[in-house]
């Protein structure tokens, strides 16, 4: 080979080992390396679990030799988010509430992803009930952005983008409540994707936070990795009609007066010609939500969630961070009603943007408003000479996972400052394959850099 294995996508990885090239062992040996060349200035991977890992490599290994392999992932190294459960290794929720939980078996992704062969090398770093869009907690502190260590990959899926963009595993799993995996693989060059709620059954976890929008997806370097994994999770869906050649396509560059960098704005409108040049339809629309109202209602209902869990905790007040008691503290203040009024609210706009997004074939955005900002700050304190807020960065984001629709992120491009710029698709319900089609189809016209330039 001509690269290292660590700087393989999976199917890379899976091409080698069907030719002989290399091994999952020696495939696990070069991400190993990788990952001790370049954790101690990411702080991406907070658990290892190493011994599991060589276990599961050694018997993949096998079955490759033996010509029993389960599949295109089988022997493919990946991590798993920190607030997700991998069976007897310790899983925190990036809170000292849980600093020594372990989980007592495998969520079902999990199970579904060993079950296809892959190999979990360890934990990535979340902020405390992944409830942030910055990654840092007390536990293990915050995690740099694989193409500038000094700044954020946002959150709160920041370790998990921080692994696959450094080499430390092609293939990460995490979550997205309110842009979780979408805006920081926008922030790291990535590809990932935010399936409908449903399409991603999970059974044994922490409990759920904000109704259902948390949804469990993949991320990957490239298109072809994304689906692998995303196809190796998913229950099958219901028929969805094929899209024609020739798309309709809606793009939303901005949401009312709130800030958008202009970086993200430049970098987003060359995506669109791009997208415009492989013959689809594209019109520029004004965006059909309130992104205040998008983060009050998921304000609401995510504080009524934290309140539920940190109640459990004798003497919770201590020991989780100002912001989680200040939302502890807001739901625990809230009346039944105000929780139902809210819930109301989310199924009346959930039911409104269905409706607008069957309006066309597609909606595009960019997966964020903001440039990645310094990895010490929880969001950039201005955005494009504005003072800005901790939802500045999602209101292209939180209103997916209130309208519980499919979206697919892929490096729409990179700004002034060279730094990647996120494109997000979204799609009505049951869309994943065609998003990932366009996607793909997007990527073949143009090629996007797969690692982060990041020196071991």
């Amino acid at each position: 080979m001509s690269r290292a294995p660590w700087q393989l996508t999976a199917a890379g990885l899976a091409a080698a080992f069907a030719a002989g090239e290399t091994t999952p062992a020696a495939a696990l040996d070069s991400c190993l390396e990788r990952l001790a060349q370049v954790n101690p200035r990411l702080n991406a991977v907070v658990t290892v679990d190493e011994a599991g890992a060589r276990t599961a490599a050694a018997e993949s290994t096998a079955r490759w030799h033996s010509g029993t392999q389960r599949g295109p992932l089988d022997g493919v190294p990946l991590t798993v988010k920190d607030n997700l459960f991998v069976g007897r290794m310790r899983a925190t929720w990036g809170s000292r509430l849980y600093a020594d939980h372990v989980a007592p078996r495998d969520d079902l992704p999990v199970a579904r992803l060993r079950a296809a062969g892959a190999v979990i090398i360890g934990k990535t770093n979340t902020p405390e009930f992944a409830l942030a869009g910055f990654t840092d907690n007390p536990v293990f502190g915050s995690t740099g952005n694989p193409w500038a260590p000094d700044l954020s990959p946002g959150g709160s899926s920041g370790g998990a983008v921080a692994a696959v963009g450094a080499g430390i595993g092609p293939l990460a799993l995490a979550t997205d409540a309110g842009g979780s995996l979408r805006r920081p693989a926008g922030h790291a060059g990535l590809a990932t994707i935010k399936p409908g709620i449903g399409r991603v059954p999970r059974r044994h976890g922490f409990p759920p936070l904000a109704q259902d929008f948390q949804v469990i997806g993949p991320i990957a370097r490239c298109v072809a990795d994304l689906r692998a994994a995303f196809d190796a999770i998913a229950d099958p869906a219901l028929p969805f009609p094929g899209w024609p050649t020739g798309l309709r396509l809606r793009a939303v560059a901005g949401c009312g007066d709130a800030p958008v960098d202009p970086e993200v704005r430049a970098a987003f409108a060359a995506a669109l010609s791009g997208v415009a040049a492989l013959g689809h339809d594209v019109e520029e629309v004004p965006a059909a939500w309130d992104p205040d109202e998008v983060g009050a209602l998921f304000g609401t209902l995510a504080a009524a969630g934290v309140a539920r869990v940190v109640t459990a905790h004798p003497g919770w007040e201590t020991l989780v961070t100002p912001a989680i008691r200040a939302q502890a503290e807001a739901g625990l203040a809230l009346s039944a009603a105000d929780y139902v009024r809210a819930s109301d609210r989310v199924a009346a706009l959930r039911a409104e943007l269905v409706d607008w997004v069957r309006g066309g074939h597609a909606v595009l955005t960019p997966s964020a408003a903001i440039m990645p900002w310094p990895r010490d700050k929880g969001f950039p304190p201005m955005v494009d000479g504005r003072a800005a807020g901790p939802r500045a960065g999602a209101i292209f984001s939180t209103v997916v996972n209130l309208a519980g629709l499919p979206a697919v992120v892929i490096p729409g491009g990179y700004g002034a400052s060279g730094l990647p710029v996120g494109l997000q698709l979204i799609g009505p319900p049951g869309s994943e394959t065609a998003l990932l089609d366009l996607a793909a189809s997007i990527e073949a016209a143009r090629p996007w850099r797969q690692l982060a330039p990041l020196e071991g």
